[in-house]
């Protein structure tokens, strides 16, 4: 069907302003992301949300854009979502909107072994990362990069990221936390010299 001939769509796109990127999706992907839309993750005040509320009537929706792209993102496919999350990090207005789509990215880049993607967005992440938001909070990108330089062999990288998130009081989740993870790359160093 021709573009001209599109109805304009209402709802939680109309509301988000998100027309233009609406009109480059395909009819599948509108289904897609109307079939996740109703997914008990999603946020929302009062009744939950159905399909038609993404491009038919009035409803609204509590966040903004940003967020909203990013918690769609969640049911889709991987193509279709890293275009959502792509979209999500351009509308993004403040460093921590681009956090969490950039993490996500960040993770399927690694699960598909796009070590350049998946490093890409966790320096993106790194670099931006707002440390009184984050204080307290773990920032993964630090974890999956020690990881992933690791399991490459890149082994000073992976020391130097830990010690740049350990100096920053961040911990990996793990028993040792960065201080055994930097112990163990430099005995794993020392053996390869």
């Amino acid at each position: 069907m021709l573009s001209i001939f599109k109805r304009k769509p209402g709802g939680i796109i109309r509301h988000l302003a998100l027309e233009n990127f609406y009109n480059t999706l395909s009819e599948s992907e509108i289904e897609e992301i109307k079939d996740s839309l109703g997914h008990p993750y999603q946020l929302t005040s009062g009744k939950p949300y159905v399909r038609d509320d993404l491009d038919k009537g009035n409803r609204t929706y509590i966040g903004n854009v940003a967020q909203f792209l990013d918690a769609m993102s969640e049911g889709l496919t991987s193509n279709l979502r890293k275009r959502v999350l792509l979209e999500a990090i351009r509308r993004a207005t403040n460093s921590v909107d681009k956090h969490f789509p950039r993490t996500k990215l960040a993770e399927m880049a690694y699960k598909v072994e796009d070590f350049d993607e998946c490093e890409l967005y966790c320096l993106d992440v790194i670099n931006e990362l707002d440390l009184t938001t984050f204080k307290d909070a773990r920032v993964a990108a630090f974890s999956r990069l020690a990881i992933m330089y690791e399991k490459q062999g890149r082994i000073q990288d992976a020391i130097n990221i830990s010690e740049r998130a350990l100096s920053i009081g961040q911990h990996d989740g793990t028993k040792g936390g960065y201080e055994g993870r930097i112990e163990k790359l430099k005995r794993k160093a020392s053996k390869m010299k």
